[in-house]
């Protein structure tokens, strides 16, 4: 099992946790959530960066005194992950010079970054990697350089790759703050096709890698969902879940509302055959939801495993609907391939977990087909699969109850015990004052 430790990154002063299949973070705002979610995504991202500067060198190393070729592999893959903190966590002038953060591919497979004071250079970002993986990038750039007859094959060395990370899942990151990215849908294209490198590296690493996915997933809506499923299963070899995709495509169309369709460069919300909304001018909760929906469904429909970070889905949602992406979530990880790894600030997704959880642990002794009117089976989830942590003033909690398979109450509607506390005090602060006129 994966594991990080955070220390002092941000608002997060000590953090040591287990990535489980679905992981829940909850608490203030400017807490530290997206701090972990963040450096899991940091993390989980390295073996693409492994793969895609071995595929360069690979494409270079016959290009005469090319400069690239100057640095051994591992050092061109220091200096990308480098890049890729700063365009993730800012600059490190402002950092704690005891920062560090560690994480854990495998028991003998990890990576630590620190800082360090080098000259002309203050907060030097510093990569050390595991005896393993350093030897297993050394075997990797060896074999380039001194084999002339190696050839690069793309799913050959990709599974190499995620064969020694022991991690196949694509590392899907779908930020808070969609809903400004959506509004500017019809203009996205040109601007982001006018930026150049140094201009998209400059937008938050994370932001980045979510426009760039939806950009490409555009073309794949074009059709209603329905048509989408059918296309799917008979036209292609993909295998399919064919009512977990019906479920999901049901559950889209509750939350949306209608249903998102690409027609003619044009992102559209069809309530009907023929009345339709422009996306830029649907409700502020349609356009926060609509991609996580869609990149989520993508990943269902081409039976893609993949590893989702969702920020706040809650955002802008009536709390019916909250409770249906909840369960949509929790569908979606539940098609055996997927992990997940939310934040939130909503006892109404924290209350459904724990409904599907519930769910899963009375299944045995009730009767099933009862339960599964009430929940369907799809979207129940193993307590022994989940974690729960609430993060506040720099610390990271545990939040589960082992005794009862479940998020402790006290977490999930924490705010309410202050409501009433404050309105039961102010109805007796009126009797008294009614009490004392009628003396």
């Amino acid at each position: 099992m994966q594991k990080i430790v955070i220390h002092k990154l941000g608002p997060v002063k000590d953090c040591e946790l287990e990535i489980k299949e679905f992981t829940v973070f909850t608490g203030p705002q400017a807490s530290g959530k997206s701090t972990v979610a963040k450096s899991i995504f940091f993390f989980k991202n390295v073996k693409n960066i492994v793969f895609s500067q071995l595929k360069k060198q690979w494409v270079l190393k016959n290009a005469p005194a090319d400069e690239i070729m100057e640095f051994s592999l591992i050092k061109r893959i220091e200096r990308e992950m480098r890049s890729n903190f700063l365009q993730i966590f800012g600059s490190t002038w402002h950092m704690d010079m005891s920062m560090y953060l560690e994480y854990y591919y495998t028991n003998d497979n990890c990576i630590k970054v620190s800082l360090k004071e080098v000259p002309l250079s203050p907060n030097y970002i510093w990569i050390d990697f595991g005896e393993s993986l350093a030897n297993f990038i050394k075997m990797l750039d060896s074999r380039m350089r001194n084999y002339p007859d190696f050839t690069f094959q793309d799913d050959e060395i990709w599974k190499k790759v995620t064969d020694f990370f022991e991690d196949d899942a694509e590392i899907v990151y779908i930020p808070a703050g969609r809903s400004m990215i959506t509004l500017l849908s019809t203009q996205l294209n040109y601007i982001y096709s006018f930026m150049n490198d140094f201009q998209k590296k400059n937008l938050d690493y994370c932001t980045q890698n979510y426009l760039e996915r939806i950009l490409q997933l555009k073309q794949e809506f074009t059709l209603d969902i329905v048509q989408m499923i059918y296309n799917t299963m008979l036209l292609t070899d993909i295998k399919v879940n064919k009512e977990l995709l019906f479920s999901a495509a049901e559950l889209m169309k509750d939350i949306l509302q209608g249903e998102y369709r690409y027609v003619e460069g044009e992102e559209r919300l069809q309530i009907s055959d023929r009345q339709y909304v422009k996306i830029n001018f649907a409700s502020s909760g349609q356009q926060e939801v609509v991609w996580i929906l869609n990149v989520i469904f993508y990943y269902l429909r081409n039976n893609k495993k993949a590893y989702f970070i969702i920020e706040e889905p809650e955002s802008h949602l009536f709390p019916n609907a909250q409770k249906l992406i909840a369960e949509f979530i929790s569908l979606a990880r539940n098609n055996g391939r997927n992990q997940v790894f939310i934040t939130t600030h909503s006892p109404y997704i924290l209350g459904t977990v724990n409904n599907l959880l519930y769910a899963d642990k009375i299944s045995e002794s009730v009767k099933r087909t009862a339960l599964c009117k009430i929940v369907s089976e799809e979207k129940w989830l193993k307590f022994s699969e989940i974690s729960a942590y609430f993060v506040n003033q720099g610390k990271v909690d545990s939040c589960t109850d082992d005794e009862f398979g479940a998020i402790e109450n006290e977490v999930i509607d924490g705010a309410s015990g202050d409501i009433n506390e404050d309105f039961e005090n102010m109805v007796l602060l009126k009797e008294k004052y009614m009490s004392v006129e009628e003396e």
